[in-house]
């Protein structure tokens, strides 16, 4: 939601909101920060984002024109806010170019329409912005404010992936902030489609790209970088993270850019957790080795991150520049590789004979009773699934399904790729 200063957009926000959420007040620019809500209407939820007035006077006038321009980057709906009681002014047609070139879907609300609601003729001049027809209401005695909620949710992108068709690889650049995903993706695709800044956080929504390269058709999502919980700060922040576990969640393979001058820390584990745990295959790129002090000293590094990566040591990592375009070439042929090797689909036959050569090599047992895997078969890819139907389940913990799933993995070449085990007891 964005707009001018005093044209009522923090009464709009409360009124949706259900409660008093942002600052009332007749002086222009007293809400500085965006504020945002989860809001529910009709069983469809959606975020509701706040931003400061445009046109701010002062020293902070770039920095809160800084965060709408995010909110509007960040958003799949804009409500432009205009006084439906005063005359348009240059900030009102200056702000409707911003929106027509952000591409955004826009709903231009005449607030202020009381006792005017129905009345056409009131609207006229608000048709010269640009923006479409004219949607009035009035906030503060909540009129309209049900229609508007119903041309929201009528406008609101789908909520399960609209991309179906199983020719697109779909991935994504996560990580840190200031990692370098953006500069990777645009050196990936050879054209700047991504802010780049040295600000940690500059690219703060998950935008799809569908992009052709070779014949193969990829989904690219550049997501906005993942911060420590402890560090996230409210509003666009956390929403940021949101949206990034949502894309994860989305894509085949995750591209884990790991900025080689910081090193690995606890939320690179913490995300690897993560993907694992949705199944999803995942390639780690070391990236900025132009940083790094020294080429003997990578070199050093590149003997021990194996160890640093457990228990995630499966997945396979290069190490690239992407400002010197060191190794970006290498990307796609690993993300096509994880793909094929996620969707590899295995013959009983040979998954019977994997499991009994690595029975062969060690017994487990509980209380006298040796584990025997009568029957294993693969169910499903992406990620592959097995299961095994065994004499004893409970001796089936979680260290034995780990020993089986990095026998497989190291048997039929799976790489890259969570493998997911059901164990039941066949009768």
């Amino acid at each position: 939601m964005v707009g001018r200063p005093n044209v009522g957009k923090s009464v709009l926000f409360n009124r949706i909101a259900g409660e008093e959420k942002a600052i009332v007040a007749d002086e222009p620019g007293v809400t500085r920060d965006p504020l945002v809500h989860l809001c529910e209407h009709e069983g469809k939820y959606f975020y509701l984002i706040d931003s400061a007035g445009w046109g701010l006077n002062d020293d902070l006038s770039h920095l809160v024109q800084e965060k709408i321009q995010e909110v509007i980057n960040i958003s799949d709906i804009v409500l432009f806010v205009v006084d439906g009681r005063s005359e348009l002014t240059a900030l009102d047609y200056e702000f409707a170019d911003i929106l027509r070139k952000s591409r955004k879907k826009v709903i231009l609300v005449v607030n202020k329409m009381e006792g005017r609601i129905d009345k056409e003729e009131y609207l006229a001049p608000f048709t010269t912005l640009g923006l479409g027809e004219p949607f009035p209401i009035s906030a503060l005695h909540k009129q309209n404010l049900y229609e508007l909620l119903d041309l929201i949710i009528s406008l609101l992108p789908p909520t399960e992936e609209s991309h179906t068709e199983d020719e697109f690889i779909r991935f994504a650049f996560v990580g840190r902030p200031n990692s370098g995903k953006s500069s990777l993706l645009n050196a990936l695709i050879g054209k700047d489609r991504s802010i780049v800044s040295e600000i940690p956080g500059t690219t703060r929504d998950a935008v799809d790209l569908v992009w052709e390269f070779n014949g193969k058709k990829y989904i690219i999502v550049d997501t906005p970088g993942l911060r420590r919980p402890a560090r996230v700060e409210e509003g666009l922040e956390e929403l940021s993270v949101r949206k990034t576990l949502q894309t994860i969640r989305k894509i085949d393979v995750a591209v884990m850019v790991i900025d080689l001058s910081v090193g690995v820390r606890e939320q690179e584990k913490r995300i690897l957790h993560y993907i694992e745990d949705k199944g999803k295959s995942c390639l780690i790129v070391f990236n900025k080795t132009d940083l790094f002090p020294s080429l003997k000293e990578r070199r050093e590094f590149e003997k021990i991150v194996s160890q640093i990566l457990q228990p995630f040591d499966y997945f396979p990592f290069i190490f690239t520049s992407a400002i010197r375009n060191y190794n970006v070439k290498k990307i796609l042929p690993w993300v096509d590789k994880l793909f094929e090797l996620r969707n590899m689909r295995i013959p009983t036959s040979q998954v019977n004979r994997a499991i009994e050569e690595a029975l062969s090599k060690t017994n487990f047992s509980k209380k006298g009773k040796i584990l025997k895997v009568y029957y294993a078969t693969q169910v499903d890819v992406a990620p592959p699934t097995f299961v095994f139907f065994v004499n004893e389940p409970e001796i089936m913990n979680k260290n034995v399904v780990k020993y089986f799933e990095k026998f497989l993995r190291s048997y039929f070449g799976w790489i890259g790729t969570p493998i997911k085990i059901e164990v039941r007891k066949r009768e």
